[in-house]
């Protein structure tokens, strides 16, 4: 069977479970709107008045993702208005803000209300400024081109035939082999040498194998992270965070996959070629360089808050994410 083949009746049979039309097209299905709810605690600082700035990741928008509805609620330590800013890589935007350390907690509130369609990948030119297969081809600092990880990939792509076959080589390769187990130290960071060798991890580690397998044999891929939507609730708190991988095939564009959905679920098929709408995606990247330049070291990825003080990093944020499924207007 082909791959269009294949996706089409993946797209067909995901999509009958789901109560969605049959139809391909992200627009021939009703949106899932959510109203996410995106709050921060910024911890007591030992000296007040001292210079505070503090980043947070902005939704992307997209064919597929757009933000309807967007309500700050910021205290009077910070300067009106804030900024949304977006840093020159990969096109990630972000709140910016800039204030002053309280010996109180300070407390930041954003309120988006989200349309989320589900997503079949890009197969033409139009995939967006920052989808150009040339960004997503090299490394990062911690998804190298590792010889054993060279040598694995190899062997599970040799009887590919086209970019899109060993695509999905590396991505049952990924399924098949890796457990999601979340025990112990090292897992978390998106280390794909480490989730090599240990054949674990939580999403970070399953998809940093996934694109360094890809990049390993010259196919591209990026990594995308935002938020779960349970499903089988109306509302509630978020406890963490979601990511997710896209690989550029030039026979078939760019093609998203979920390796850890597809492990927990079992459905192999369902989630390659396919994500469905319940996640809100608000980066992608690794390695970022945020907007204005943080004075510390680039982000391994971006989907908590992130402050400094007097340029240094300041670590002592909590966060709090909630969600309220809606109609679609």
């Amino acid at each position: 069977m082909s791959l269009y083949a294949r996706i089409l009746f993946t797209v067909l049979s995901f999509l009958g479970a789901h109560s969605f039309s049959s139809a391909c097209e992200y627009h021939a299905h009703a949106p899932q709107n959510y109203l996410f709810t995106y709050s921060v605690e910024i911890q007591p600082a030992s000296e007040e008045g001292k210079r505070l700035s503090v980043w947070l990741p902005y939704p992307i928008e997209s064919k597929y993702q757009k933000v309807l509805k967007f309500t700050p609620a910021l205290p009077s330590n910070f300067k009106q208005p804030f900024k949304i800013t977006q840093e020159r890589k990969y096109g990630n935007r972000m709140i910016y803000l800039e204030g002053k350390t309280s010996k109180t907690p300070l407390h930041l509130s954003f309120e988006y209300e989200v349309a989320r369609y589900p997503y079949f990948g890009c197969k033409d030119k139009n995939c967006g400024a920052y989808s150009k297969p040339s960004l997503y081809g090299g490394t990062d600092k911690l998804v190298p081109l590792f010889p054993q990880i060279r040598t694995i990939a190899a062997q599970e792509a040799k009887s590919a035939k086209k970019p899109s076959e060993k695509i999905r080589a590396v991505y049952d390769y990924v399924v098949r082999e890796m457990k999601y187990d979340k025990t112990g130290e090292g897992w978390g960071r998106g280390d794909a040498v480490w989730a090599c060798a240990n054949k674990r991890g939580n999403c970070t580690d399953f998809h940093s194998l996934f694109i360094a397998m890809s990049r390993s044999e010259k196919i591209p891929a990026r990594f995308e992270i935002g938020v779960p939507i349970p499903q089988d609730q109306e509302s509630g708190e978020i406890s963490g965070y979601h990511c997710w991988a896209e690989a550029y095939a030039k026979d078939a564009g760019w093609i998203p996959i979920d390796a850890t959905e597809a492990k927990k679920t079992g459905k192999l098929d369902e989630y390659f070629g396919m994500l469905p709408a319940n996640r809100i995606e608000f980066s992608r990247g690794r390695d970022l360089v945020l907007a204005p330049p943080q004075k510390g070291e680039p982000l391994n990825y971006f989907i908590y808050p992130y402050a400094e003080v007097e340029g240094a990093p300041y670590p002592n944020l909590d966060k709090k994410f909630s969600f309220q499924k809606l109609k679609a207007s």
